[in-house]
């Protein structure tokens, strides 16, 4: 018994020490990826709170004048929320796309026109209207203020100015 009682110290200080390491690993954790509130896309949308908003039906798309592109606005999530509304943008074609000079343009004439940034086979960008650090897979528009709601019309215009896609948001 005596031998246990030495030996409750050193576990308890083998707790505390592991605690502080998990604690202090968190935190720079969340200081170096702070941007990076939502998990990166899959080939699958996860389900969350604002998958509510997600549509049920397919979005009208305009006929492309390039057989080989594929681009399409696919969701609106987070409809009215600026914390998480975003749109998805998705390239199903079989060549990879550069983005540079295309633009999503909402129904009060506000655009967002992309930077250089390659879209390639079955790869998918979220457009977040909030200020945020841009990456590849996570672009940022920087409103002030929640930009869809429901009924509005979502363009997303090639370089020339041509509508290449249509979303109405549900």
């Amino acid at each position: 018994m005596k031998k246990r009682a030495s030996l409750l110290p050193y576990i308890l200080l083998n707790i505390f020490v592991s605690a502080l390491t998990v604690t202090l690993v968190l935190f720079i954790w969340e200081r170096t990826h702070s941007h990076n509130q939502v998990p990166e896309i899959s080939t699958a949308v996860s389900v969350s709170p604002a998958a509510t908003s997600l549509p049920t039906t397919v979005p009208n798309q305009t006929p492309s004048t390039n057989a080989e592109l594929k681009l399409s606005l696919e969701a609106v999530v987070g409809v009215g929320d600026l914390s998480l509304e975003y749109i998805l943008i998705r390239n199903n074609g079989e060549e990879a796309v550069n983005l540079a000079g295309w633009q999503v343009v909402g129904p009060e004439g506000e655009a967002y026109i992309f930077p250089n940034l390659r879209l390639n086979r079955d790869g998918a960008v979220r457009l977040y209207s909030k200020s945020g650090i841009d990456s590849v897979i996570e672009l940022y528009w920087g409103a002030g203020k929640s930009l869809w709601s429901s009924g509005e019309q979502i363009n997303l215009k090639d370089p020339a100015g041509t509508i290449y896609s249509t979303y109405q948001v549900p």
